[in-house]
């Protein structure tokens, strides 16, 4: 069976957008659209500025304002001035926060061996090939585009 390039990149796209609202339509009952990455990215970066956090998620701060506010509200996280530097906010997970961190992993691990069952080791390995060879020519031909993104993302 020949693939066009057109019914590759369509399945690639509507896989890509099947999952995105797989995760975000079964996700648990009080999530909301990146709730769930921030909390584990704090989870692994306990303690980071807020400046950090945005940048490790590639949001405005802005933008990451309104997210922490309404996890805040939650309470999964708390929000604490540096000692050393006023100017500083850290963030930190509460401990239910944390609980809902350790929920949201088992709802991620099980979605992976669910949607992953029927696909062998060998065929992931091939899959992973495949996505990297695309990477390296996206950034090859299309890399300032992408640096440009970044540039915009950061202002």
């Amino acid at each position: 069976m020949t693939v066009t390039d057109e019914e590759f990149f369509k399945r690639l796209a509507s896989l890509v957008k099947d999952i995105n609202n797989t995760i975000h339509y079964s996700a648990l009952p009080s999530n909301f659209r990146g709730q769930g990455r921030i909390i584990e990215l704090i989870a692994r970066h306990e303690g980071c500025t807020q400046r950090e956090l945005a940048g490790l998620a590639q949001i405005k701060p802005g933008s990451l304002t309104e997210v922490l506010e309404r996890l805040e509200r939650n309470q999964y996280v708390t929000r604490r001035r540096d000692e050393r530097d006023r100017r500083m906010i850290r963030v930190y997970l509460t401990d239910q926060g944390r609980h809902f961190h350790i929920q949201l992993d088992k709802h991620r691990i099980a979605f992976a061996d669910r949607l992953l069952a029927e696909v062998t080791p060998q065929e992931r390995e091939q899959f992973i090939r495949v996505v990297d060879k695309m990477q390296v020519q996206l950034h090859k031909y299309y890399g300032e585009a992408l640096k440009k993104e970044e540039r915009d993302e950061d202002k």
